[in-house]
């Protein structure tokens, strides 16, 4: 594969792996690391890439695993908040309300369960390839899916009752 080729495939991935990367570290400089990484990784790996299957998953897959590395290497524990989100369109009072108060709550979940409703809602995955990326069975993706957005509906029925 030329280089071109390569960057025709990767450059349309850049802003959901560093979106990814910062959303898991909360750290925009450490986010840039983890995407130089992740781009180095595909790089190596480009001769194999047409073989790889779907390049998305790859790439988010070691995005996820250099993350998970570096905030073990920190010592941190992983059960952190995915990082807030920005709103692109203009929406009203309301609606940002309901947007930060589903942020606040997905700090309450597991990282796991995180992880996989930033994947679905916010990056687009299908469940096969979260449970590819997250090294799960698509019936532990759908379990863990559900799980997550019962609580928050749970939560946000008590929040605007």
């Amino acid at each position: 594969m030329s280089e071109k080729e390569f960057w025709d495939i990767i450059a349309p991935l850049n802003p959901s792996i560093l979106g990814f990367a910062f959303r898991l570290l909360n750290d925009q400089e450490k986010a840039k690391d983890i995407h130089q990484d992740t781009l180095e990784k595909l790089w190596k790996r480009r001769r194999k890439l047409k073989k790889e299957g779907n390049i998305k998953s790859l790439a988010m897959t070691i995005t996820k695993n250099k993350c998970i590395d570096l905030i073990r290497l920190e010592g941190r524990y992983i059960d952190r908040s995915i990082n807030e989100l920005e709103l692109h369109t203009k929406q009203d009072f309301e609606s940002k309300d309901l947007i930060h108060q589903i942020k606040v709550r997905m700090k309450q979940l597991p990282t796991k369960q995180q992880m996989i409703i930033e994947l679905k809602d916010f990056q687009g995955f299908s469940n096969s390839e979260i449970g590819a990326i997250m090294d799960m069975t698509v019936n532990n993706v759908r379990v863990n899916l559900s799980r997550a957005r019962k609580f928050l509906t749970e939560q946000l029925r008590h929040e605007w009752q």
